[in-house]
């Protein structure tokens, strides 16, 4: 009987050391609940400045950003705001009016565009989530090309590195005369990575501290969750749909930092998308219009109106 008991006693001590070695305690350095700081000074550290943004816009295409250029010139020249942009697909669907490139290798001189034309905005921080441009008008589609959920990871690690006020992004619904799927499925990504990027249990090894930062092979990002005050949206309808929604801006009136309208300098960055007809950008300045914000979702969940406008936007509070 002792033998016995004794036996059991060291197969008990046996798993028990076997258990312990498979469940380590945890570093000090990976414990997200300690409200003490971390040991490793470096995790301590604020996030990186440089990529603070209070407007991330989020949109399908390359040239697709064009839709509110005119309202984020106002917003950049005039009151200072800091501008990111995240894109979709890399644009390697269409015709390119320049050369015989086509798919992937248009999709290679489509990105050099996008970013040269964001960058005569003084915009500089642009991401591509590499989706594939997808002809049809079905939102599920085009999310499935995309690979959603490695696109919505990406837009949710974006928006906790930008840390924005605002994400401004397309409408994600069907309306008569702009039904393409790529443009709603952007509106979708943008809209839950609104909803996520603020919860700490989504993607938690994005905000998960680094096990050693002097390390390089660490697994976790030590971000921090992150969430915007509002969304707003905007689409290029048939009819218009804001009507009475939010507030307008003329593209036509003249920007006091820059002496141009800023339908003009929306124009001359258009004019660098040169293989999707940029070279006849600075016509559209000729035609006075306007661009509005309808409605946006606050993160507390209060509807209100927004000072802004672009075009044809429809504004949500969460």
């Amino acid at each position: 009987m002792q033998r016995s008991v004794r036996i059991r006693a060291a197969i008990f001590l046996v798993y028990a050391g076997i258990f312990a070695s498979i469940n380590p305690t945890p570093l000090p350095a990976q414990s997200s609940s300690s409200p003490k700081p971390d040991s490793y000074s470096a995790n301590n550290r604020l996030p990186d400045p440089r990529f603070k943004a209070d407007i991330l816009v989020v949109v399908a295409h390359p040239d697709d950003e064009t839709m509110v250029t005119s309202y984020l010139a106002r917003e950049i020249y005039d009151n200072a705001k800091r501008v990111a942009v995240v894109i979709g697909a890399r644009g390697n669907g269409g015709n390119n009016d320049v050369g015989p490139e086509q798919a992937a290798s248009l999709a290679d001189i489509r990105e050099i565009e996008a970013r040269q034309a964001l960058g005569s905005l003084g915009i500089t921080n642009v991401w591509f989530l590499g989706g594939s441009d997808t002809p049809s008008q079905n939102v599920l589609q085009s999310l499935e090309t995309w690979d959603h959920g490695r696109a919505l990871s990406r837009l949710i690690r974006i928006v906790r590195i930008t840390r924005p006020s605002v994400i401004l992004t397309f409408l994600p619904e069907f309306a008569t005369g702009e039904n393409h799927g790529d443009h709603q499925a952007s509106g979708v990504l943008g809209t839950e990575a609104f909803d996520l990027a603020g919860d700490p249990t989504v993607l938690s090894e994005q905000i998960s501290p680094a096990r050693d930062p002097d390390l390089n092979s660490n697994l976790t990002e030590a971000l921090r969750p992150w969430q915007p005050q509002k969304i707003y949206f905007f689409s290029n309808p048939t009819h218009n749909i804001f009507d009475g929604q939010g507030p307008q801006y003329r593209s036509d009136e003249i920007s006091p930092a820059r002496h141009l309208s800023y339908g003009m300098l929306a124009a001359e960055a258009f004019t660098q998308h040169a293989t999707q007809g940029g070279q006849d950008g600075r016509t559209s300045d000729r035609r006075p219009h306007s661009q509005r914000v309808a409605g946006t979702h606050s993160a507390d969940g209060a509807r209100s109106s927004h000072p802004w406008k672009i075009p044809g936007p429809i504004r949500r509070d969460r």
